[in-house]
């Protein structure tokens, strides 16, 4: 077969018209699992799942190994599904000339999928660029199967699957309000899921609406990020250690690198679009000029950057760089350096000289 989009790989399986070979990679996490589910429950008979269902880790298991499995015949059943997660097959070229031979003859009966998840397919050389073994596992895939690619949905798309999830539950959920609740909750389809089931059942026949949304919506790094970044420009010192406390002691996972990487992608998109609306650029054009999926970061970036001036934003990012330096090249603990950054960052919006 060849390439295929999500649309037709929900077809394929509503059908059963199923290729005998899958290889299934993106950034939408979700997708991936979602569809991997689907295959599964529609091909794997439950009473015989033992002899016709084979699961497989890449990183424990060679591939001849695998492939054996996937030569043998289903019983009591029309096909032998092999599942494959996270195959290394960068590190093997033996192995891809292997995995291409197998696939010119896959037997009838069998589905093969190899999927990656904890590993980033395309494979990319140490220069970045992409691999050549890539494209022949690809190529391999595409003649004998499908190759499908679940990459993070647009803006449009979490919007109409936010109105459908509402309107399913018996609450009418405006374009706007989705695009709020995606601004606050982040872009991740299955936390999006779970805000839509914790909301329409703490709605009981009420109406959705802004406030509703702020109280019950769970709000993702990005958005508890944006706050702490519009306290220091309003330069309110209490809300901005606030915010900065419950991101240090609630999210101990989030590492400190991180959570100056996002603070900096803030002060970035408000340069951007500073430089551009200085530059004649209307605001409508800025989101495809810079490559956003999404209207909110434009949003944000477009409200916070009202009070500051394009030298204001290239001293912010200044302090931001060298925040930066100091967490990866001193022995001061990260806290220090992040209250440093936000005293430095709230003198600049007041327009103080802190040298």
């Amino acid at each position: 077969m060849a390439k295929i989009t999500e649309a037709e790989l929900k077809a394929q399986i509503k059908t059963a018209d199923f290729s005998n070979a899958y290889l299934i990679f993106g950034q939408e996490g979700y997708l991936k699992n979602h569809y991997i589910n689907l295959l599964r429950k529609k091909i794997v008979e439950p009473t015989f799942a033992d002899f016709n269902y084979h699961s497989y880790n890449g990183k424990d298991t060679a591939l001849d190994e695998i492939l054996k499995d996937a030569e043998l015949l289903p019983m009591m059943s029309n096909y032998n599904f092999v599942l494959v997660c996270d195959y290394p097959f960068d590190k093997s070229e033996s192995d891809i000339k292997l995995l291409q031979e197998f696939l010119k003859d896959i037997p009838e009966t069998t589905i093969l999928v190899f999927w990656y998840d904890a590993i980033e397919f395309p494979f990319k050389n140490k220069d970045g660029k992409l691999s050549a073994k890539s494209t022949k596992i690809e190529n391999a895939f595409a003649k004998a199967g499908s190759v499908i690619e679940l990459n993070f949905k647009t803006e449009a798309e979490l919007v109409k699957m936010l109105v459908s999830g509402f309107k399913k539950r018996g609450y009418e959920l405006t374009p706007n309000l989705a695009k709020y609740l995606i601004s606050i909750s982040g872009t991740d389809i299955q936390i999006l899921q779970n805000e839509t089931e914790k909301i329409c059942f703490y709605l009981k026949g009420n109406e959705v609406n802004k406030d509703i949304i702020d109280k019950l919506a769970t709000k993702s790094l990005q958005a508890r990020v944006n706050d702490l970044s519009k306290a220091i420009l309003a330069g309110d010192s209490n809300r901005a250690y606030s915010v900065l406390n419950a991101l240090f002691f609630n999210d101990k996972d989030v590492k400190p690198d991180y959570l100056l990487g996002t603070i900096t992608k803030s002060y970035v998109d408000m340069y951007r679009v500073k430089c551009a609306k200085a530059a004649g650029m209307p605001a409508a054009d800025i989101k495809n000029y810079f490559f956003y999926q999404y209207d909110s970061y434009i949003n944000n970036a477009v409200r916070d950057s009202a009070n500051l001036s394009v030298k204001q934003l290239r001293k912010s990012l200044d302090v931001l760089m060298d925040a930066d330096n100091a967490l990866k090249s001193t022995s001061a603990g990260s806290r220090l350096v992040f209250e440093e950054l936000m005293v430095k960052l709230m003198l600049i919006a007041k327009e103080v000289n802190y040298d």
